[in-house]
């Protein structure tokens, strides 16, 4: 009797040792693995191009065989991989100007690309300016067509002539981006896909900062309470700055489609309307989900004024893979002639963005831009 109430007693206690041990130790999750095309390697990290477009980015090990120069002497662009990546707390890169959510653990070789793979791996490689460290094979990617093919032959020619010189304005206007001050007002709102109803979040006031095509927040303030902490670092759905979007509708090197919809009022303002298309892994930018980005079709409209300068643009994103976070985005930004001093000035005064997510779970933000200011000498621009 005593010496079977003592083996229970011990098997108690091992079995409540067991479970504090298990409630102490950490828990180790998997390696996430992916096989695709190698499409960079940097001093500091790698991306690998999946078979549904999106992009994987992973940190490199400083040293061993994971290191970059270990990975840029044995492989090249476009080669055929297989990785092994655990996440890790964000660790913001220079080089990328970007956070890291992922290190490499392993990396295989699975075998040489095709013809197809490398043509695509390279056309994506051709229009970026990067620190890429893998070798190129030796094949000749045709360079996109200098001829505006991309607007439709039904355009008749004066409304040909019209989107010819909106897209000289609009070009030069993007070259010399002014430098200014705002104050941001954002008001977001959550939802989701059962319900079209919109329940306010919360109000985002900042002071943001237009630097050429970098934006920068000071002074964030959420429902009147500061935020000490990075932009980035808000919940829910966050949006970007703006002067991004006009090379990618008019430059001749992307494959956008254009075609004239006639003439539009708003505001009391005469415009013209014109509706556009870009297919995936076009000119516009890539959106980002951590460690995964991807560059979806884009389609919609701007809207130009009588000085051929674009005051309004409607864009959707399109169809994005299923292992993306999102499923579609519309975005609406609107610009218009602010007085500074003796100077006229064309610049954004409002945005709105509706997101919808994989989850089901929405956001919309409507964004106001008040106040412009303290603009540069040698930024002066102006569109009369």
């Amino acid at each position: 009797m005593f010496s079977g109430a003592r083996t229970y007693y011990s098997l108690t206690r091992m079995k409540r040792v067991a479970a504090i041990l298990l409630m102490v130790a950490p828990i180790f999750a998997a390696d996430l693995e992916f096989t695709g095309s190698l499409e960079r390697v940097g001093h500091d990290s790698l991306s690998l191009r999946l078979e549904d477009g999106r992009t994987i980015d992973a940190r490199l090990a400083p040293a061993n065989s994971l290191s970059s120069e270990r990975v840029a002497g044995q492989y090249k662009l476009g080669d055929q991989v297989e990785i092994a990546c655990r996440e890790i707390p964000k660790v913001w890169e220079e080089e990328t100007s970007r956070y890291q959510f992922l290190q490499l653990t392993r990396l295989k070789f699975l075998g040489e690309p095709s013809a197809a793979q490398l043509t695509e791996i390279l056309k994506l490689e051709a229009g970026r300016k990067r620190v890429n460290l893998l070798s190129s094979p030796n094949l000749t990617v045709p360079a996109p067509s200098a001829t505006p093919t991309e607007t439709a032959p039904a355009m008749d020619a004066a409304a040909h002539a019209k989107l010819e010189h909106a897209r000289e304005v609009n070009l030069e206007r993007a070259a010399a981006l002014p430098n200014f001050v705002a104050d941001e007002i954002a008001k977001r709102f959550a939802g989701d896909a059962r319900s079209s109803q919109w329940r306010a979040a919360d109000t985002i006031q900042a002071e943001i900062t237009f630097k050429g095509r970098d934006v920068t927040r000071q002074q964030i303030r959420r429902d009147g309470r500061k935020w000490d902490k990075p932009f980035e670092a808000l919940p829910g759905y966050k949006w970007t700055g703006f002067g991004v979007e006009m090379k990618p509708l008019f430059d001749l090197q992307c494959p956008t489609a254009i075609d004239y919809e006639g003439p539009a009022e708003e505001n009391g303002k005469r415009l013209d309307k014109y509706r556009f298309s870009s297919p995936a892994d076009g000119c516009f930018i890539d959106f980002f989900m951590e460690y995964q980005r991807y560059n979806p079709a884009r389609a919609g409209f701007f809207f130009i004024d009588d000085s051929a300068n674009v005051v309004r643009i409607e864009e959707d994103a399109l169809a994005f893979p299923a292992g993306f976070e999102f499923a579609h985005r519309r975005e609406e930004i609107s610009w218009d002639y602010v007085k500074i001093g003796a100077e006229s000035h064309l610049l954004p005064v409002a945005a709105n963005f509706v997101v919808s997510y994989a989850s089901g779970s929405r956001w919309r933000v409507d964004v106001e831009y008040k106040n412009h200011r303290h603009f540069e000498a040698a930024s002066n621009i102006s569109y009369h």
